[in-house]
């Protein structure tokens, strides 16, 4: 129950408190709603008396509960679900993230690596692309699928923050089989728009194929590769953009140079502005109401006043 579809009746149960408390002030063992009775005029005995004593503080408290139940189920209690249309125009997105040593090993993006930079702004991007199906692929001597086409934000987001250099055993960069596993898995997509974002210090030394015909293979079955060059020049580590230009050249994308932390948030919002699409539906709330389990209570509570006024508090008013 974490919303109320009106709200504002929850009011109600503060001036109901404060007859009751005013209640208790004035006659602690009088009837429901100051209405006075006799009950304790002609006691039989003083152990019936604290047990007719004891009823009544139960019902009176039994009673105030089961009127707070009412007002809240008048209140529309619930919890809301947004839920995402199966079927969109969104885009399907492969990200192809570097995590060879030199993205794990590199100081110019301190206090933090190029990795974890990359990681932590990747998981923002997705966290955006609410209507699209994305994929992640994860390089460095090797490439390896580490998740298909999805549109499970969390799963991707637990994803992105388990991943680690230690995740690929192969040294090296390459950016060719990358670009290829994730050209595979976006080749029979159906989607308006297949775009490949190659996160890399884009310097391609390993793999079975090279990145400029894995480009060409890309470009074969429309997809876009925005490629984003992370690092700077004069840093520890080579960094290739001519190779990532011609790349992103070759399939309509574009090239990014991100030489520091801001940049690269900076590039994807970029991407993020440049692919977009109409959807033919809008992402559908639903409301699950709990009013009938506070209509219950109240009910249930009301039952059992019930039962205790026809025994043991039979009286007469």
């Amino acid at each position: 129950m974490d919303q109320f579809q009106r709200p504002y009746l929850l009011f109600f149960i503060i001036p109901f408190l404060l007859l009751g408390i005013y209640q208790w002030r004035k006659k602690p063992l009088g009837a429901i709603l100051l209405i006075q009775s006799d009950r304790f005029q002609t006691p039989t005995t003083n152990f019936f008396l604290k047990l007719r004593a004891l009823f009544l503080r139960l019902t009176e408290v039994l009673f105030y509960i089961a009127a707070v139940f009412l007002i809240i189920a008048a209140a529309g209690p619930g919890e809301k679900y947004r839920l995402t249309p199966d079927v969109t125009n969104g885009i399907d997105i492969m990200i192809a993230l570097d995590i060879s040593g030199s993205m794990v090993n590199s100081y110019d993006f301190l206090p933090k690596n190029r990795l974890t930079v990359s990681k932590e702004l990747l998981r923002e991007f997705i966290q955006k692309r609410l209507y699209d199906r994305i994929g992640i692929v994860l390089f460095a001597g090797a490439a390896y699928l580490q998740s298909p086409l999805s549109n499970d934000r969390y799963a991707l987001d637990e994803l992105i923050t388990d991943t680690s250099d230690e995740d690929i055993t192969e040294q090296g960069t390459a950016v060719g089989d990358a670009l290829v596993l994730s050209t595979y898995r976006l080749k029979n997509s159906t989607a308006k728009s297949k775009i490949i974002i190659l996160l890399t210090d884009g310097v391609s030394n390993t793999g079975k194929l090279d990145p400029e015909t894995a480009a060409y293979a890309a470009k074969a079955y429309g997809i876009k590769v925005y490629s984003i060059g992370i690092g700077k020049e004069q840093g520890q580590y080579e960094v290739n953009y001519e190779s990532l230009e011609a790349i992103s050249a070759n399939t309509k994308g574009r090239f990014f140079r991100a030489e520091s932390p801001e940049v690269l948030q900076e590039v994807l919002n970029e991407i993020n502005g440049l692919e977009t699409v109409d959807l033919p539906s809008k992402p559908m709330e639903i409301h699950e109401t709990h009013f009938p389990s506070a209509v219950l209570v109240f009910f249930i509570l009301l039952g059992i006043v019930a039962l205790f006024m026809i025994y043991p508090l039979t009286e007469k008013l």
